[in-house]
């Protein structure tokens, strides 16, 4: 896998997924969900059968593209070099190789080089989300037993 690539969307595709997620949310998806397509520029149509969690992907997607986000398709037992799993994290290299030493993130070795699986890294990051989420509750819970107004 090479580094993470990071396109973000033109103002046009932007505009357009927007429209999409406009049509999308409309549609109640309760199964497979036939999509036809026709390229703008050909008289041809194709049709497809679309499973519906791909459907509610696809929505997700349009959203994160309709905000100016770049987005990334990670299948979860990808196998992620150090800088592709940091850049993923947010944090530096050496800061996830620590972890990885550390033991807080399962990885392998190939050769001389770690390797840490997909799955393995998004399990780590919802526990850490996890973790900050119940710290701020009991923030809050003790400004509001203190009266900051909070």
């Amino acid at each position: 896998m090479n580094a993470l690539a990071l396109n973000l969307p033109s103002d046009h595709d932007t505009t357009a997924a927007q429209a999409a997620i406009d049509v999308l949310r409309g549609v109640a998806v309760p199964g497979d969900t036939k999509v036809r397509l026709r390229p703008d520029d050909s008289p041809h149509e194709v049709e497809v059968i679309l499973p519906a969690e791909a459907v509610h992907l696809l929505v997700r997607v349009l959203t994160h593209m309709a905000s100016g986000s770049a987005v990334t398709i990670l299948p979860v037992q990808a196998e992620l070099t150090t800088q592709h799993a940091a850049d993923l994290l947010g944090v530096s290299r050496p800061y996830l190789v620590r972890l990885l030493d550390e033991g807080k993130i399962p990885f392998h070795k190939v050769g001389t080089h770690r390797r840490v699986r997909a799955a393995d890294l998004m399990a780590y990051q919802e526990r850490r989300h996890s973790k900050s989420k119940r710290l701020l509750d009991d923030l809050t819970e003790e400004a509001q037993e203190l009266g900051l107004g909070y």
